[in-house]
Formats: structure tokens, sequence, C-alpha cells
């Protein structure tokens, strides 16, 4: 077992406590210790001058509090002897000990059997205690934990610490780690720095047990320069094989970026499952430069040696890193106050073998200017860009490379009234594709006037708005369709998308619009920001009839009646949702709504729901069920039955298909230095992979309807001690659920 930092952390940090609680910080001159009040219930003096103090002693100073049974006071020298039940006390520190001798003037204290405190926790213990006129500290056969003095869970034993206050770190011999008097660790010396100083040494070590056996990786940190470090982790998976990783960090005038590497060495699990041999790696480079006021760069390079490798192994030490894709991108840009020019160059690694929709780019060329004047403003982008596929789908036939080229003038008026505001835009979007032999192109002027009413009132403990909002929208597209999308998507409809001037994300789909949005919003705020509230409605009407997005087959006059609110009550309480209604067919299209309660003592409620009748882009999802409606509630609860023991669960609910995504239920036990606890979950996960095992390919396993739901049911143990570093799960993250958010 090798040193984690954080074992040091607490002793290191109250090393550093006591020499800021006993000696003036290095940002200000020294201050001599002077005494403010002297009270004992016998006050004499010997025959060369010197207080003799007996009986609760209490000595005050302007930096510390002194409490002993006896004490010797020279005052022309400013020695001072306390012995019997002698009591040091800070801000935030408390020293214990039998004897205490300090020179006030030189700000130098030897103490004999310290007992130090710091607020209710970080006990320590030295034999000896001594705090130099330098300011260097040295502490021998000491010992530290985070929990009570009396029974500790973990301690933490040393045979010296020199803290050096020059050098800024500390020399430590004799390190040993004992849980409940048991010892588990052992290592003979270590040089670490304290505080923000960097230094060159061990990190947390990584410790997991997975499907493929002991996880464990070992991280070390080279200080190499002020301007730039270097993290190298060895790793041994136990059945897979031995592997590195690295970090490189830099910075300097010009650049500042990261290039980090991981892999294994001949995976011999790996080498069984697919019969390929060699090593696996993952390369990734990072890079941000400004070569003046003007000139910038961007570089974001992520390579992988197969598709299984985040699957089996992950980038960084623990193996957490997932992902479908790894681009590599390089950015070019010039700019001044008005204009903008962009070169870029995209390219993707595709780890999905089921994503059939993306291009690579090279290159891409922008141009953008925007510059204003009284209440005009003006703005022009332009760009050609080159679109190629390295696989290209044969269900849908698509080209391999497509050239497209977008020019979009625009141009505004903005005009403010008291109490309302009048905005007039209008422009083009001109496109134009090359596909091989064949020229398309199409033009798409619009117009778009909108008018904002602000109706607010004060009542004194909060503020109350009511906002109407009326926009017109007018768009001219060409009769002719084109179907070959690179980069359009259809976006969820909510209040602010109602007001766009089409729900199509990307420049390959612009619908021809001519309708009336209609919108209402109202606030309300309390002045102490102690509560908000706010609901929103809208709705669209058309001019001329538009196709129902959720029935090809119809077309409708207006558009779905979109609702949504916000609200947020003291005392951790707040939610939100929002509903689109088709008012024709009387059916609900989509809804979400999320209640959250966060209260004291770690307690925690949450309530998700999300419904959506069609996934408008079901195009990019394979799945066989991506013409089902999503429909999925998800709970979330933490309650603690005692101060030191919680019971927390998860419960993920597909009622459409009426099963369970994922259950997670468990208990933990925390008191000031340890934490343990309990956690099975059963939940279905998505195996991207597996289709290999019966089909030749990708789209075979398609088109037989291959499912790649897996279902996964495990138990988890953590331990942690605080401080130190824990084994297992963490709650947090396991409890943390972004799918329906």
């Amino acid at each position: 077992m090798f040193l984690r930092r954080k074992l040091l952390v607490i002793l290191i940090g109250l090393v550093t406590l006591i020499q800021l609680s006993l000696c003036v910080a290095e940002d200000q001159e020294k201050r001599e210790v002077k005494i403010e009040s002297i009270k004992a219930d016998s006050i004499s003096n010997d025959e060369e001058g010197n207080l003799l103090l007996e009986g609760k002693v209490l000595i005050k100073t302007n930096i510390l509090d002194f409490q002993t049974d006896k004490a010797f006071f020279n005052q022309s020298k400013g020695l001072l002897e306390l012995k019997g039940n002698v009591k040091v006390s800070g801000s935030d520190i408390e020293i214990n000990s039998r004897e205490i001798n300090a020179n006030l003037k030189q700000q130098s204290f030897s103490v004999n059997n310290a007992e130090i405190n710091r607020g209710d926790s970080n006990f320590a213990k030295a034999q000896e205690f001594l705090i130099k006129t330098s300011g260097d500290i040295e502490l021998i056969n000491s010992s530290v934990n985070n929990c009570s003095k009396n029974n500790p869970a973990w301690e933490i034993s040393t045979q010296r610490i020199t803290y050096l206050k020059e050098k800024n770190n500390a020399v430590i011999k004799g390190i040993k780690l004992k849980i409940k008097n048991i010892p588990v660790f052992y290592l003979p010396y270590l040089r670490t720095s304290v505080g923000n100083e960097r230094m060159s040494g061990f990190l947390n070590p990584g410790l997991r047990q997975t499907s493929d056996g002991l996880d464990l990786s070992l991280p070390y940190y080279f200080n190499l320069a002020p301007n730039y470090d270097m993290v190298f982790t060895p790793r041994h998976i136990t059945t897979r094989g031995f592997g590195i990783a690295s970090s490189f960090r830099y910075l300097n005038k010009i650049s500042e970026g990261e290039i980090s590497l991981s892999g294994i060495s001949n995976d011999k699990r790996y080498q069984d499952e697919t019969g390929r041999e060699g090593n696996r790696w993952n390369v990734v480079w990072k890079n941000k430069s400004k070569f003046n006021k003007r000139w910038f760069s961007s570089i974001n390079f992520q390579s992988a040696s197969d598709e299984y490798f985040f699957r089996d192994i992950g980038n960084n030490q623990f193996g957490q890193t997932k992902t479908s894709y790894l681009p590599r991108k390089f950015g070019l840009t010039w700019k001044n106050s008005f204009l903008k020019l962009g070169l870029d160059v995209s390219r993707y690694q595709i780890l999905n073998p089921f994503s059939f929709e993306e291009f690579k780019s090279i290159p891409s060329v922008t141009l953008e200017s925007n510059f204003s004047k009284n209440k005009f403003s003006f703005s022009f982008t332009s760009n050609i860009t080159r679109f190629e596929r390295e696989d290209v789908n044969p269900i849908k036939g698509l080209y391999e490379s497509i050239e497209r080229s977008y020019l979009i003038p625009e141009v505004n008026y903005t005009k403010s009234f008291p109490g309302s505001k009048l905005s007039l835009s209008t422009g083009t979007t001109y496109t134009n594709y090359k596909l091989k032999s064949l020229k398309f192109s199409r033009s798409s002027p619009w117009l778009e006037l909108k008018y904002n009413l602000f109706l607010d009132k004060n009542l004194g403990s909060s503020v109350s708005s009511i906002l109407p909002t009326f926009k017109y929208i007018y768009v001219k597209e060409d009769e002719e369709d084109f179907e070959y999308l690179i980069d359009s998507r259809i976006s969820s409809l909510n209040f602010q998308n109602l007001f766009q001037r089409d729900r199509h994300v990307g420049y390959d789909k612009n619908n021809k619009n001519n309708k009336l949005v209609l919108g209402i919003q109202y606030i309300y705020k309390g002045r102490k920001q102690d509560s908000f509230n706010s609901f929103s409605l809208g709705q669209a009407f058309y001019f001329n009839k538009k196709i129902n997005y959720f029935n090809p087959l119809e077309k409708n006059k207006q558009s779905p009646l979109v609702a949504e609110f916000k609200t947020f009550l003291s005392k951790g309480f707040w939610s939100k949702g929002l509903i689109e209604l088709d008012k024709r067919s009387s059916k609900v299209n989509s809804a979400s709504f999320s209640f959250i309660y966060q209260g004291p003592q770690q307690k925690r409620f949450e309530l998700r729901s999300v419904y959506r009748r069609k996934d408008l882009n079901h195009v990019y999802i394979p799945w066989r069920d991506k013409d089902s409606p999503t429909n999925q509630t998800e709970l979330l609860a933490q309650f603690p039955i005692s101060k030191s023991f919680l019971i927390f669960g998860k419960w993920q609910k597909d009622q459409e298909f009426n099963q369970s995504n994922d259950i997670l239920v468990g208990f933990e036990y925390s008191n000031c230095c340890l934490k343990w606890g309990l956690m099975h979950r059963k939940w279905i996960d998505e195996d991207y992979f597996s289709w290999r095992e019966n089909y030749s390919s990708p789209f075979e396993a398609l088109s037989q309807n291959f499912d790649p739901s897996k279902k996964r049911d495990n138990t988890y143990l953590f331990f942690e001690l605080k401080d130190i570093g824990r084994l297992g799960k963490e709650i947090a993250k396991s409890l943390s659920s972004t799918k329906l958010e």
C-alpha cells in the first residue's frame, strides 16, 4: 500500500496553523507578544524581581491567552515559564501541556507533551514541540487524528516533523497510519510542501474493485518548473495487465495546455475477447494560444487505439471516462473591434458503431462582422465548409462529401419607450450546396417585428411584473425541398423557442413561416431573494397552415400551447415544469416536471418526470423503440435517521414499458473521522459492442432489431477515512442523475 498525499494534509495543516497562530504571517512585520493582563490567586516577587504566580493563573497577551497552575515571568528578558495544567488558546486553536517555556520577545516556544486541538476536531499530540526564532517548527514523537481524542478511529504518528518556514515545506520521518491501534501503513521519510507551494511527490492512489479485478494506480507528481508540471501514473488491472497514464501541463506567454496519455500493454483479456494483439492507448492534446491582441488558436486532439478503450479502461486513474466520439479540432481566429475571421478543421473518431450521421469538416472558414450606431445595428455572417463522411449510411444513401456555403446579412432597429420596447429586424439566409456534379442553392429572406410591454408593480417587500410580448415573423423559402441535412436538428419547444424563426437549429433547414406569436410572463421576486415565482404562456398563429411535426399528414393553423412555471420557496423548496399541448388533438406533445427539496442535515428529495409523445429527431436514434413515446419518472431521496446514520435511494421507471430502469438503495454511517456504507444497484445500461457476438455489422444488427440494453446488478461497499481517502463509490455521484434533467 502506498502513501496518500491527503494522509499528510491534516498533519501539515496543523503545523501551519500552529505556526500562523504563534507567529506573525509572512506578509506582515514581526510583532512582539505583549502581556495585556495577569491574574492569579497568589502573585509575588523573588529576590531578582521576577513574578511568581500561583493558583488559577491567567495571562492575556495581544495574540494568545495562557492558563496554568504556576508561572514564572521575567519581564525584562520576556521569559515565561508555565508549569502544571497549561493551556494556550488562540482564535481557533488550543494547546494543552504540562510545561511550556516561552521567549515572548523572540516568539520562541518550547512545549513538552503537548496536546493540540483545532475547533472540534484535528487532535494532535507531541512529546516535544519547539517553535524557533527563525519560524521553523519541530515536533518530536507526534500523532494526529480528525476525530475523538479519547477513542479515535484512525491516527497518524510520526517520529519527527520539521517545518522549514523559509522553504515552506516539511520534512517528516517515521510516518505510521493506525486504524483502531492496528498499523496499516508505514513510510520512513517524506518531504512535502505546505500551503499552496507545489512539490514533487505521490498523489492520491486509485484503488477500485471491478469486473476486471483489482484496478490499482499510483500517481506521482513532478514539479518540473513554475510554468509546467507532470503527473506520471503506473497502473495495474488484474485481468488485463500493466499500463501507465501521464499528464503534462504547460503555460507560457503565448500558450497554455495539457497533453495526456494513458494506455495498457498487451491487454490479456482484450486479446481473448477479440483476438487483437498490441498496446491499447488514448492520447489527448488541448491547447489555447494567444499570439497577440488579434490572433488566437485552439487545438483539441483526441485519439484512441480502438473503440473498446473507454468501455474497458478509461483515460484516467479511476477509469471513469466514457464517450461515444473523440474530436480532432483545430481553430485559428483573427479579430478586431468589428470583424472576426475564423478557420476551423474538425474530424471525429467515432466510437459508437451505431452513429451514422457525423461529418468531418476540412476546412471551415467563417467571417463575422458586427457594428451599431444609434438605434441601428448591422451583422454579417458568412461561412464555407466542406463536409465528408468516412462511413456512409446504406439505409439513407447519403453523399460522402458536401460543400456548403451560407451568407446571412441582418439589420436591426430598436426603439425604447417608457414601459415598452419595439424592435424590427430583417435579413436573409442564402445557402449553396455542391454534391459531386449537383449544385443547389436557396435564399430565405425574413422579417421580424417584436413589441414588449413591461408592467411592473412595487409591493414594498416584493416586485411583480407582467410582460406581454407580441412578435410577427415572416420567412420566405424556395419551394424546392432539400433532404440532406448536415447539422440541422429540431429543437424541443419551450417558451423561448416559440419566438424563434423556426424550430430547426442549423443552416440546412429553414421552413417557410408567416406567423404571429403571442406570449405573456408573470414574474414575482421577493426583495430579500427569499422567493421567486414565474409563469409563462405562449402560442403561435400561422397565416398559412403548417405541417404538424407530430403528424406529418396534418396541417395546423396554430402551434401547440406552451406553458412553463418556475418557483422558489424559502427553506429549500423549488420546482419547475413545462407542458406542450396540442389543442386540436387534445394531446400532450411533451411535458416535464421537477420538484426538489434540499433541507438541513443532508435531507434531500427530488422528483422528476419527462414525457415526449415522439422524438422529432428519430433518424439519429437507431434503436428499435425510436418511434415509441418517452415517459420516465425518477425519484431521489436521502434522509438522516440520526446524527450519524443516513439512508438513501433512487428509482427511475419507464412508464411506457412499465419497467424500472434504475433502482438504488443503501445506507451510510458517518462520524467526525470515518464514513462507511453499503449500496445495492440494479439498472439497465446501453452496450454498444455486444452486437459483434451475433452479427457481422451494426447495420445487420439494427435490421434484426438488436437491443443494446444490458441489465446490471451490483452491490458496493464503500469506506472512507475523512481527509485521507476512500474506497468505493461516492453517494453524491451515484444519486446524481442528468438523464431526466
